[in-house]
């Protein structure tokens, strides 16, 4: 019966040693795990770009032919189309000059879906909303009536900085010239710009709604905007180059040519007619319009080749 007793003695003596050596071990495996963990969240995290090479006016991009990659970059998280995704690609690669880095966005309805709720939201930007509709001062979203006549007036009476990281403008009408009315005033000027256009209109046709003819703006119809050729033209007058249009055809991005000049990759951009989007990829469209007394305005920017 002793030698019984010291056997499952010595057994429990083994167990006990095994045991803390185990948990031991074990302890130090899930202390390393934890570790890892919380450094890879917290270096993988969104939040991060904003510190990061990525996120600073960087010279050297992270990829030699980036203006040429936005498609497979394209994605929705808060955006109507794949613009979180075009967006997060095209700042990797030329960084932003703001800390934090700034923008404005009018045309957000309630904020929930826009282009620049992804990078307030989880990269620690900060910027200006409007909307002719909606409210939301914990957001920054305020409630204005856009107009190409009060659009300087708006962004100086909220203390926009003079220079932004990315304007976006979607109002379905006069994007135009409320665009041209901010590059005219030489007051505030984006380093990108998003703005909506009319894929409607063929990429060989110079042609913008006339926003004086009537009081009726945009009515359901394929009467309203401008086409692909017209932005470009708009843009490449101030200093701007048309470097993508997102494959729903709803949006166009334009930046500022000197960045691309200076990253040398100005050469790889596209031409109007390759980033014309003629099918949009959800087959979307709109009715033609019946009024033919709505008229358009040709040329009012020259296209030089």
């Amino acid at each position: 019966m002793s030698d019984i007793k010291k056997f499952f003695g010595r057994l429990i003596i083994i167990y006990n040693t095994v045991f803390t050596q185990f948990r031991l071990i074990l302890t130090i495996v899930l202390s390393v795990y934890l570790i890892s963990l919380a450094f890879f969240s917290q270096y993988y995290r969104p939040q991060h770009l904003n510190y990061s090479k990525s996120w600073r006016a960087v010279s050297t991009p992270l990829s030699s032919h980036w203006v040429r990659e936005f498609r497979q970059h394209e994605r929705k998280i808060f955006s109507q189309n794949g613009e979180d995704g075009v967006l997060i690609w095209l700042f990797a690669n030329i960084g932003t000059v703001n800390r934090p880095p700034r923008f404005v966005e009018f045309g957000v309805s309630n904020g929930e879906e826009c282009n620049t709720r992804f990078l307030r939201e989880h990269l620690g930007w900060q910027g200006l909303m409007m909307d002719g509709t909606y409210e939301k001062l914990s957001i920054h979203l305020h409630r204005e009536n856009i107009s190409s006549k009060n659009i300087n007036e708006l962004l100086t009476k909220y203390k926009t900085p003079t220079i932004l990281d990315l304007l976006s403008i979607d109002l379905d009408f006069d994007d135009y010239f409320v665009w041209k009315s901010i590059l005219q005033a030489n007051r505030f000027r984006a380093r990108v710009v998003i703005i909506e256009f009319n894929y409607m209109i063929p990429a060989n046709e110079n042609r913008v709604v006339d926003p004086t003819q009537d009081a009726r703006r945009w009515t359901g119809t394929d009467h309203f905007g401008a086409g692909i050729l017209a932005l470009a033209a708009l843009g490449q007058a101030y200093g701007y180059t048309l470097v993508y249009g997102e494959q729903n055809g709803v949006n166009l991005f334009f930046v500022q040519k000197h960045l691309l000049v200076q990253q040398k990759v100005l050469g790889d951009v596209l031409s109007v007619e390759q980033l014309h989007v003629s099918k949009p990829i959800t087959g979307w469209s709109h009715k033609p319009e019946l009024d033919h007394s709505r008229s358009w305005i040709w040329n009012d920017t020259i296209w030089k080749l």
